[in-house]
């Protein structure tokens, strides 16, 4: 028994040890951190000078989720995280087997339409030699009637053969006019397969980086499936807020440096380029929309200057300076 609680102590002594350390190096570096941001902030003006904020890293207009826009298996991925891609780009190729069969099919009755177009056609051009023949016909047996050489018999059979011409020319044009639509259709299914077929080749609709690929070869995406998450070229921006008890301060073109939340390093400096016109009482920094808060907030976008770029999506403190 007295063995048991001897070995007892001793574990307790070791965990409460263990725990002074952890916490005691923990301070450290929560304390280093602390004083390395006090002596960054402490090289800038004054703190009537300046208003410190929480921002984030981003494009001008946020970041986008790439998506498709059409279905199918991916064939294949061309594109990697970290990588720069341009307008017009692959992203994707999508499996085309069945769009490729019904583009062969649409374009194997092109031939045999136009083979019918020019049947018809060439049938109503006999048709409509026929027409004028018989029509000669019918006016001789009209002034041959009138002036008694010719039968009334005679001339109505001349009439009704002008009449049964002019009805298959009129049937002729009708049967030209069909298929000369159906071949406009099968143009149509052509033209319709061919954009399809073109969309299984995903392109990038405007330049810039991609962040991280959410799909891989043999996944079924839809049009609208999240395929990326993607940085637009462009300038980048801290998007920060600015409480309303200091919003007045901030001007457009004030300069603004841009710290880092672990280090307090300088990463970047810029100049505010946006500021809103209106208060929200939602922050741009809250987890969920439906969380309620009191404070009303300024939204804020500062312009990092040419050549300076913090990793994309960081969370930085962004000093803007008053004077």
């Amino acid at each position: 028994m007295k063995l048991q609680l001897y070995f007892l102590q001793i574990v307790t002594l070791t965990a409460a040890l263990t725990s002074s350390l952890l916490f005691s190096c923990q301070s450290g570096e929560d304390a280093k951190n602390a004083k390395a941001q006090a002596d960054s902030l402490a090289a800038l003006p004054s703190t009537n000078d300046r208003i410190v904020g929480v921002g984030r890293i981003e494009p001008e207009d946020g970041l986008l989720s790439l998506t498709a826009g059409s279905s199918g298996r991916v064939l294949e991925v061309q594109i990697d995280e970290n990588q720069q891609v341009q307008k017009g780009d692959v992203l994707l190729v999508l499996e085309t087997t069945l769009e490729r069969a019904q583009l062969a099919q649409a374009q194997s009755k092109k031939a045999t339409q136009q083979a019918a177009i020019l049947a018809r056609q060439a049938a109503l051009e006999g048709l409509r030699v026929t027409l004028r023949n018989s029509e000669k016909t019918y006016m001789r047996n009209t002034e041959l009637f009138q002036g008694k050489a010719l039968t009334k018999e005679a001339l109505d059979d001349s009439k009704a053969e002008f009449d049964k011409v002019q009805q298959d020319v009129r049937q002729a044009e009708a049967a030209l006019s069909e298929a000369q639509s159906l071949r406009n259709e099968n143009l149509a299914d052509v033209n319709y397969y061919q954009t399809v077929l073109a969309q299984k080749q995903v392109r990038a609709l405007l330049g810039g980086q991609i962040l991280n690929v959410t799909v891989k070869t043999g996944d079924y995406i839809t049009n609208d499936t999240p395929l990326a998450d993607f940085a637009p070229q462009g300038p980048l921006f801290a998007k920060t807020e600015v409480d309303e008890l200091y919003a007045e301060k901030v001007k457009i073109g004030q300069k603004a440096y841009i710290l880092s939340q672990t280090t307090a390093d300088t990463l970047a400096t810029g100049t505010v380029s946006f500021a809103a016109d209106y208060l929200k009482q939602k922050s741009l920094f809250k987890d969920q929309a439906t969380e309620l808060e009191d404070r009303r907030v300024r939204q804020v976008s500062i312009q990092l200057e040419a050549g300076q770029k913090p990793l994309i999506g960081s969370r930085v403190d962004c000093v803007i300076l008053l004077n």
